[in-house]
């Protein structure tokens, strides 16, 4: 990995990684660049995108204007401004464009990969430059992943500090609803921009620094699911990759609810949102960063997909459902003795009933529920019912999964039981308490009750995403032990 304009967060990004990878390993997360001009992002545009003058540089972007914080220029005219300057041919694909929609309606799906994919397949390029949100981020490296473009350079300018997939290996994908990862093209360098992130809408900001937050819950997830026999392994190499930025996190919280936001906040958000997609990528999933809270966020998301309503900011949802987290850690931590030697209902009929009664009964219309009647309902419901069916099925199909770990780790109850005491210790070492996470969210301006959210969301619609968080994923967390042990999740969460 090489740092082409080094910068003292990404010196530390570099430092940690040398100290904790072997040296073979250094060459697979992705190079990071963080440039303050634009004569830096040059330089660094150049170095990252070949040396091929034949074919065109393919510049993605999802059709938003954004400020470039350089002028009267958008982000995408400054960087076909920058690689025409180098004498670079450039083609540019707006998704929107592409997939028929609003700029502002671009997500990664299953779909808009199949899509892109279908594009690019006629194209012959020497490049690939991706400018924008990690949605598009995702949406094309899935695509380039499909594709088996792996020897394109292929490089991302984050246009705001929103999430942690520009350096991850996995992309975040809907299908019918549900959101699943799934492992993708490597990115070859990520160049933080300052002026193009310190210009972007706050609110934008402050959802990339609540992804982070899942840092001090979601390691709490995996650990737990590996001592009651539902993981198969753990490790902690992303816990020692994050934590030298800990400390910074928790301090930068109120930098992050400012505007516009200051260059050396910008710049230490960024190197941990790169460490973070780093993390997950050389641990070889996302379970370091991505646990109940993420299950939450994805519920909710699914009941706006479903519905055909805008989305909240993917990092406000989690920076939310990592104070719920944090809240029924404290009250799984209360617990002097666990007892785990029961489990619910596990066959597949009982459990698809389980969930197909879960998404016929969930509040897809928001506050708009309490003005519905009955019949307008039923009517509402005969229009997602394909959605609703295919959803169905990919849910009980990953449950089951865990489900069957779970009824084999009976046989080990009294053992798991025994060792509750030194679980309980080390779990305390791995998770925040829900007064320092609330904190946080606060001191961000993150939200720190659904009404705060930017779109309009319900205590009801919350409520029902953790009850059915235990069906997102076939990965278990938190919210599956709880209820496994007979309990409600919304309880332990505090909501």
């Amino acid at each position: 990995m090489s740092n082409i304009h080094s910068s003292k967060s990404f010196t530390l990004v570099e430092e940690t990684l040398a100290a904790a990878l072997p040296a073979e390993q250094l060459r697979l997360p992705t190079a990071n660049s963080f440039a303050a001009d634009k004569h830096t992002l040059q330089r660094a545009l150049v170095a990252t995108i070949g040396t091929d003058m034949r074919l065109p540089v393919l510049l993605i972007s999802d059709g938003v204007f954004k400020k470039s914080g350089c002028g009267d220029l958008s982000a995408d005219d400054l960087l076909v401004q920058l690689l025409e300057g180098e004498k670079r041919l450039v083609e540019k694909v707006s998704l929107a464009e592409l997939l028929g929609v609003q700029p502002d309606d671009v997500h990664a799906s299953v779909s808009a990969v199949a899509i892109l994919a279908k594009h690019l397949s006629t194209l012959r390029v020497s490049a690939v430059v991706v400018l924008g949100s990690g949605s598009v981020t995702d949406i094309v490296k899935h695509a380039l992943f499909k594709l088996s473009w792996n020897d394109i350079p292929f490089v991302v300018v984050p246009t705001a500090l929103t999430v942690t997939a520009f350096t991850s290996h996995f992309a975040v994908l809907e299908e019918s609803g549900a959101k699943r990862t799934r492992l993708s093209r490597r990115v070859d360098h990520c160049l933080w921009f300052a002026p193009v992130l310190s210009a972007a809408p706050a609110a934008m900001t402050r959802a990339g620094y609540g992804d982070l937050l899942a840092r001090f819950v979601a390691y709490g997830d995996w650990y737990l699911a590996w001592r009651f026999g539902v993981a198969a392994r753990y490790d902690e190499l992303a816990f020692r990759l994050m934590e030298p930025f800990s400390e910074i996190l928790k301090n930068s919280a109120p930098e992050l609810n400012k505007w516009p936001v200051s260059h050396t906040a910008a710049e230490e958000l960024s190197a941990t949102l790169a460490m973070a997609g780093i993390a997950m990528s050389v641990s070889g999933e996302t379970t370091p960063l991505s646990g109940y809270e993420h299950t939450i966020s994805h519920a909710l998301d699914f009941l706006r997909l479903t519905s055909r309503r805008p989305l909240c900011w993917h990092g406000e949802q989690v920076a939310l459902a990592s104070l719920s987290s944090a809240e029924s850690f404290d009250q799984l931590l209360a617990l002097e003795k666990i007892d785990v030697h029961s489990h619910r209902p596990a066959t597949a009929e009982q459990v698809k009933r389980i969930i197909r009664q879960l998404l016929v009964t969930a509040p897809y219309y928001g506050a708009a529920e309490a003005a519905l009647t009955a019949d307008e309902r039923k009517k509402g419901l005969e229009s997602l019912q394909e959605d609703i069916d295919r959803a169905c099925d990919i849910f009980t199909a990953d449950y089951l999964k865990k489900s069957e770990l779970w009824i084999k780790a009976q046989e080990k109850h009294a053992e798991i039981e025994e060792q509750w005491p030194a679980t309980r210790a080390h779990l305390r070492t791995l998770v925040m308490s829900a007064d320092e996470m609330r904190s946080l969210l606060a001191q961000s301006g993150l939200p720190v009750v659904v009404e705060e959210l930017s779109q309009p969301t319900s205590a009801l619609e919350y409520r029902w995403a953790i009850r059915f968080s235990p069906f997102v994923r076939a990965r278990a967390s938190l919210s599956d032990i709880i209820f496994w042990l007979g309990e409600d999740p919304v309880l332990w969460a505090i909501v």
